[in-house]
């Protein structure tokens, strides 16, 4: 009995982030390429518990500083989060909202006040069940 317990509660775990709450309708949102610079580029791959594939770039764009995810795809889960993080995994990491979609162009606004060099990682975060999906190392 005390197996078939742990068995459901890891079977749930595992499945958790499958159900699908991020849109699915593909964005094409895009960088204003006449004003920004190109800081830092990325190849997404796929975490433990998802697939991520396409590209994540940080600009600077006037004073402000944007990432960007170009070509992008992923699967879908209930409460994905775009963060920026100084590790692999988040622990020292901005979180920059909600992924707009499973696909598409996105921008996302880099707090003003951020050195965005220090963050290496672009990170697709299930934050309700600590989950990576997905992650670019940024050079």
């Amino acid at each position: 009995m005390k197996n078939q317990l742990l068995l459901i509660v890891m079977l749930f775990a595992f499945t958790a982030c499958k159900k699908e709450n991020t849109p699915k309708t593909a964005l094409n949102e895009k960088v204003d390429l006449t004003m920004a610079t190109q800081n830092a580029v990325g190849t997404f791959a796929n975490g433990p518990y998802g697939s991520v594939s396409g590209n994540a770039k940080i600009y600077t764009v006037g004073t402000g500083n944007q990432l960007a995810l170009e070509n992008f795809s992923s699967s879908n889960g209930p409460d994905l989060k775009v963060y920026l993080s100084k590790e692999k995994e988040p622990q020292n990491f901005i979180n920059l909202g909600d992924l707009k979609a499973v696909g598409g162009n996105q921008i996302y606004q880099i707090p003003a006040g951020i050195n965005a060099t220090e963050y290496k990682y672009a990170l697709i975060y299930c934050k309700r069940f600590s989950h990576l999906f997905g992650f670019a190392q940024l050079n």
